[in-house]
């Protein structure tokens, strides 16, 4: 306590702790707003040179390798934003989203968000899913697998119609039919439905034949890897891969590079697996309590995550129905949790997503009164203050003492002259006497720097904040001021809020102080503006504080001082 020097210095080194966190937050944020390289194609020729290598599960059965060449049998897409062309595709509308199902395989091949634009002020609906392996390869595959390779390894089913609408029924049932001259027919239903994500796989097996049939449903998740991913910024990306959860792991992320040292293979007693990317998810459920197995496969540049369901035995004259749930839109909280138990997991707010949480539950609750993302962040933002008021009014107050020192701090500068460790003794002293706490002033720095990272894990990772427009020239909350009107305030409001602290004792402390608003205002240029816009507000509402309070202490010392 005798060296002041170690004390007075804690103030600083919070701001320069701080601005080590933007400055990760801000890599994170430009990489994920960095445009995205040219992906690299992926030729058949490629593709099929481990055509012969199928993901082995237990029991030795081999599940056909989901490649560009094999489930691309009709024309593969030449535009990633276009729906396909090919004439024999099955196109289902519903009012959430348009999918595609390929005849080869009767595997969902595209999709597109209707709710979602491709880019703010674009006509076009967001692309999930397409087949083109030249930009965007991911689909949603499944079929059957059997221990004798009885079935061919692509079948090509037929379909009574090419085209199917939702509309305003309550599901919508498409089926896919096929059949061999052994007696064994398959009927492969997609079922869709209105105001969900999720749509329903099934494989009716009918068994005409004179044996029993034994076979076991398998659905895998299969994309090409975002060029980004590769880059040296990958770990401050958002996360892109696959996922899983089981009993004795709720969620478990299986990132693309550890598919490529180890291919999953393991059987639980239930769970799902799933492919994230920033904002959106595509995901495999079984029926609930489920043993499955879990398994994922890398063929070129193509990586796939999957289950299988149990063999199902299929005694002549009888017909047995297996298959899963598939998710397949944007990463909505209270959708996910009606999927799948931990589903909503994959919303992943980071280590301080116990305050991330809350913070966007009670956003949403705002929002749902005030119709506007922008007036939601500013009213938590007001809530955040009154709740951390009485902490911050005796920081405050603290900081009016030591403001109020602030002569009897100079007569012993003066006094003490160039003997540091005096004038640290002496001044500890006078703290000591007057009552005051040389860091109370630093509580709300400490304050602001959790709730600020756990409000921009909420700007980063809910959906419903993207292209969320404000007012006037802030028409997408989720990324930058494109005029730096916001940052520019926020740097103003911290240099209004630094005349109202006291002055630090060290000339080169007070230099670096006064020098962080310049610095804080470039940083914050590249910050989503929703999360500049929480800053400012906060700032204002700071200044508002610390002016009441301090105001109110030094009205109070100067009638103090009168009566004396």
């Amino acid at each position: 306590m005798n060296d002041l020097f170690s004390l007075k210095n804690i103030r600083t080194a919070l701001y320069v702790a701080l601005l080590i966190v933007l400055s990760i937050l801000f890599l994170k944020w430009q990489a994920l707003n960095a445009p995205p390289a040219s992906q690299p194609a992926t030729t058949a020729s490629s593709a099929n040179a481990n055509a012969s290598t199928g993901t082995t599960l237990p029991g030795n059965v081999n599940l056909p390798v989901t490649t560009p060449s094999s489930n691309s049998a009709s024309t593969a897409l030449t535009n990633s934003t276009a729906a396909p062309a090919a004439p024999n595709l099955v196109t289902v509308d519903t009012p959430l989203f348009q999918v595609k199902i390929n005849p080869v395989g009767g595997n969902i091949v595209y999709a597109v968000l209707k709710d979602y634009k491709q880019a703010l002020g674009s006509s076009q609906p967001f692309l999930l899913l397409n087949q083109d392996p030249n930009s965007l390869y991911y689909i949603i595959a499944s079929g059957l697998v059997t221990n004798d390779n009885s079935l061919p390894s692509t079948i090509t089913f037929s379909s009574p119609a090419v085209s199917y609408n939702l509309g305003d029924q309550r599901q919508l049932t498409v089926n896919l039919t096929w059949s061999n001259s052994q007696g064994l027919s398959l009927v492969k239903s997609y079922t869709f439905f209105p105001n969900v994500y999720t749509v329903n796989v099934a494989y009716t097996i009918h068994n005409q034949g004179k044996t029993t049939w034994n076979g076991r449903f398998y659905g895998e998740l299969t994309r090409n890897v975002p060029a980004s991913e590769s880059s040296f910024l990958n770990s401050y990306t958002n996360y892109t891969g696959a996922a899983i959860s089981y009993p004795d792991d709720h969620y478990q992320k299986i990132k693309f590079a550890d598919m490529l040292e180890n291919n999953l293979s393991q059987t639980v007693s239930s769970g799902w697996v799933a492919m994230l990317q920033h904002y959106f998810i595509t995901a495999l459920i079984p029926a609930p309590n489920t043993t499955i197995t879990q398994f994922s496969s890398v063929n070129q540049d193509l990586y796939s995550i999957g289950l299988a369901n149990p063999t199902v035995s299929v005694n002549p004259g009888a017909s047995v129905t297996t298959g899963a749930g598939i998710y397949l839109g944007p990463a909505i909280t209270s959708q996910l949790s009606t999927v799948a138990p931990y589903l909503s997991k994959t919303i992943d707010y980071g280590w301080l997503w116990f305050i991330s949480g809350p913070i966007f539950v009670v956003m949403q609750w705002i929002y749902s009164y005030v119709g506007n993302w922008g007036f939601a962040i500013i009213l938590i933002t007001v809530l955040i203050k009154l709740i951390f008021f009485p902490l911050s009014a005796k920081s405050y107050l603290s900081m009016a003492k030591m403001r109020e020192l602030q002569p009897k701090i100079k007569e012993l500068r003066e006094k003490c002259g160039d003997d540091r460790q005096k004038l640290g003794t002496a001044t500890m002293e006078l703290y000591r006497k007057e009552k005051v706490n040389p860091l109370g002033g630093c509580l709300p720095i400490l304050v602001q720097i959790p709730v600020f990272i756990a409000l921009y894990w909420v700007l980063m990772e809910s959906v419903e904040l993207r292209q969320s427009p404000f007012i006037f020239w802030i028409h997408d909350l989720s990324v930058k001021d494109p005029y730096y009107i916001l940052p520019i305030l926020m740097g103003l409001s911290m240099v209004i809020q630094q005349r109202l602290n006291p002055a630090p004792p060290d000339p080169m402390q007070a230099k670096m102080m006064m020098f962080l608003p310049v610095v804080f205002t470039l940083m914050f240029l590249g910050f989503p503006s929703g999360l500049v816009l929480y800053w400012l507000v906060n700032n204002c509402l700071s200044v508002l504080q610390q002016w009441w309070v301090m105001n109110r202490y030094h009205k109070k010392m100067a009638k103090k001082r009168h009566h004396a």
